[in-house]
C-alpha cells in the first residue's frame, strides 16, 4: 500500500494519486539534515507559543477540515489536533525523515484525528473544495513554482476557506540576531524568500483575499555568545545548509568574531520575528 493511503487510512478524505515534482531545481538542501533534531532547534517558550495559537484560531477560525502544507514534524498540527478533537487534522511534507517524527508525535500523543502523508505542495492529492482551514508556515521558498502550489491550494480549499501564510518580510530577516550577524545569510535569504507584497499579489492572484497581517515575534535567549554559536553550529535554519562545509565553518568564525565585539561574554536576548498573512478564499 502506497505511504500516503497507509498513513491517511481512516481519514475518510478523497485522495488522488499525484506525481512528485523535482525540488533540486529550487536550493541545495537536504532537509533530512535539517529534520534531525529539528524540535530543539525551532524551540519556543511555551507561553508564547500558546499566543501564536490563540492569534491563528482568532484570525484563521480553526475548525472542520484543517490542512497544513509542509507540516515537517507536527509543530503546528499536532497541537492543532489536540485543540479541535471533533476537526480531521491532515499533514503533507515531501520529507520521510520529518513525516516520521510527526506521526510519532501525533501517536505519543494519541490523536486519532490527525492523519499524515507524503505529497507533494504543487500536486495536493486530495478533492476540490475539501479544507476549511489551510496552513503554510516558512515554506513558500521551496516551492519551484508556487503559482502552482498557490492554484493547487485553492483548488483543494472550501469557499470562504481561510488560509494562514506565515512567512518572514525581508526587514525582518534583516533583523534576526543570528542571520544578521552571519556572513552571507540575510543576503541569500532575502533572495529567495518572497516578499510580503510578493505573497500578497500570489495568493490574490489566486482567489484569495488577504484581511489580516499580525506580526509575531517570540524571544530567543542564549546564556552566553558560546551557547549560540553551538546552536549555529547545529544549522537550525535551512538558510545554513546553502552553504558548503567548507564556507559554513569559514563564516561561523566571523560569526563569532562578530558576536564577541557586540555581546562580550554575557547572555544574548533578541527577537525571532515572523509575519503572519491571513486571507481567505473569495
Amino acid at each position: 500500500m502506497p505511504l500516503a493511503r497507509y498513513l491517511m487510512a481512516g481519514g475518510n478524505l478523497t485522495l488522488m494519486t499525484a506525481p512528485v515534482m523535482e525540488m533540486d531545481k529550487v536550493a541545495s538542501i537536504d532537509l533530512a539534515e535539517l529534520a534531525a533534531g529539528y524540535d530543539a532547534k525551532r524551540r519556543m517558550d511555551p507561553v508564547e507559543f500558546e499566543r501564536l495559537l490563540e492569534c491563528i484560531f482568532h484570525y484563521g477560525r480553526v475548525a472542520g477540515r484543517v490542512l497544513e502544507i509542509g507540516c515537517g514534524t507536527g509543530f503546528y498540527l499536532v497541537p492543532l489536533a489536540q485543540r479541535l478533537p471533533g476537526a480531521r487534522c491532515y499533514g503533507i511534507d515531501i520529507t520521510d525523515a520529518m513525516l516520521t517524527q510527526a506521526k510519532a508525535k501525533a501517536e505519543e500523543k494519541g490523536h486519532g484525528n490527525c492523519f499524515l502523508a507524503k505529497a507533494d505542495a504543487h500536486y495536493l492529492p486530495f478533492k476540490e473544495e475539501a479544507f476549511d482551514f489551510v496552513l503554510m508556515s516558512q515554506v513558500l521558498h521551496y516551492f519551484q513554482d508556487r503559482h502552482r502550489v498557490a492554484a493547487d491550494v485553492h483548488r483543494v480549499s472550501k469557499q470562504r476557506a481561510r488560509l494562514l501564510v506565515i512567512t518572514t518580510s525581508h526587514p525582518q530577516l534583516r533583523s534576526q540576531v543570528d542571520l544578521a550577524f552571519f556572513p552571507g545569510i540575510s543576503i541569500r535569504d532575502v533572495a529567495r524568500v518572497p516578499s510580503l507584497e510578493e505573497t500578497r499579489r500570489l495568493f490574490e492572484e489566486h482567489g484569495f483575499e488577504l484581511f489580516a497581517t499580525v506580526e509575531f515575534a517570540s524571544t530567543f535567549r542564549a546564556s552566553s555568545a558560546d551557547t549560540l554559536m553551538e546552536w549555529v553550529v547545529s544549522k537550525p535554519w535551512s538558510s545554513y545548509l546553502l552553504f558548503s562545509d567548507k564556507e559554513f565553518n569559514k563564516r561561523l568564525k566571523s560569526f563569532r568574531r562578530n558576536l564577541k565585539r557586540v555581546f562580550g561574554h554575557g547572555e544574548i536576548l533578541y527577537l525571532v520575528p515572523q509575519t503572519l498573512l491571513f486571507f481567505r478564499k473569495t
